[in-house]
């Protein structure tokens, strides 16, 4: 018997955004369909179905979505979470919002209440269901970003690229540190902390360089009989990396897919 559509509203419509959508529409059989698009910025959109874009996210629940992906900026859930949680289901790719504990307490308590859920994607993030099963485990917990300083947005931090003429170092802490500063960077360290240990006990170091023209991530989880080593390389465009994308859409097609065949999760 064949289940109802899953109705998606999309949040941000960059280069994410796109590629989600894009998938979403490609695949007739996932059981999904795009009820709405909004961006801050008019034409982000201005190519779309006027119909199908929403000028307004206040006007969010006259489209009755199921579920909600924002893919824009961790503002949108401190301004907007809540509200749509009251309402319906939501998913995040901007994470590093979580290092807010008023907003996470936010999130979870809204949940709770309106019996609706809050997604948080693994996203770019390799060997996410080793730290989040083992969460109890680890006593430490690593992660090392290395990027070009032009795909890193300084602004928040108050540092110029152009500045940046050998390898440095921009940050070294905590992870909830680091998520104020870069906050479209990120969002990786925060997932890897939510996941794990915390975003206190976690460390992160962002280190970048303008001979790299890649981006790195190495995670290094360690407790009582157990070591995780992970490492990613991979091409990117703007602050994204080149694997983000469909790793997002997967992660909507867990969430939201209805249609038949085989689903791995």
């Amino acid at each position: 018997m064949r289940q109802q559509s899953t109705r998606i509203g999309l949040i941000g419509y960059g280069q994410i955004g796109q590629v989600v959508h894009k998938m979403i529409d490609a695949d007739a059989d996932n059981g999904m369909e795009v009820v709405f698009v909004h961006d801050q910025m008019a034409a982000a959109v201005q190519n779309l179905p006027t119909d199908l874009c929403l000028a307004n996210l206040s006007d969010f629940e006259s489209r009755q979505p199921d579920l909600v992906v924002e893919m824009a900026h961790p503002d949108v859930t401190r301004q907007w979470g809540q509200t749509i949680l009251e309402k319906t289901n939501y998913m995040f790719i901007s994470v590093t919002a979580l290092a807010d504990r008023a907003v996470e307490t936010t999130i979870e308590e809204t949940t709770r209440r309106a019996g609706t859920r809050a997604f948080v994607p693994h996203g770019g993030v390799v060997g996410m269901d080793a730290l989040l099963e083992n969460r109890d485990v680890w006593e430490s917990v690593d992660v090392v970003m290395k990027k070009p300083p032009h795909n890193v947005d300084c602004a928040a931090a108050g540092l110029d690229p152009d500045d940046i003429k050998e390898e440095t170092v921009l940050y070294d802490g905590p992870t909830r540190g680091i998520c104020p500063l870069f906050p479209r960077n990120v969002n990786t360290h925060a997932a890897i902390a939510y996941a794990g240990i915390g975003f206190d006990r976690t460390h992160s170091l962002l280190l970048v360089s303008p001979e790299w023209n890649e981006a790195i991530v190495e995670i290094h989880a360690q407790g009582p009989g157990l070591d995780l080593k992970v490492a990613r390389s991979e091409g990117i465009t703007g602050v994204t990396g080149a694997s983000t994308p469909v790793s997002i859409y997967n992660t909507v097609q867990m969430i939201g897919a209805t249609g038949p065949g085989i689903h791995l999760r």
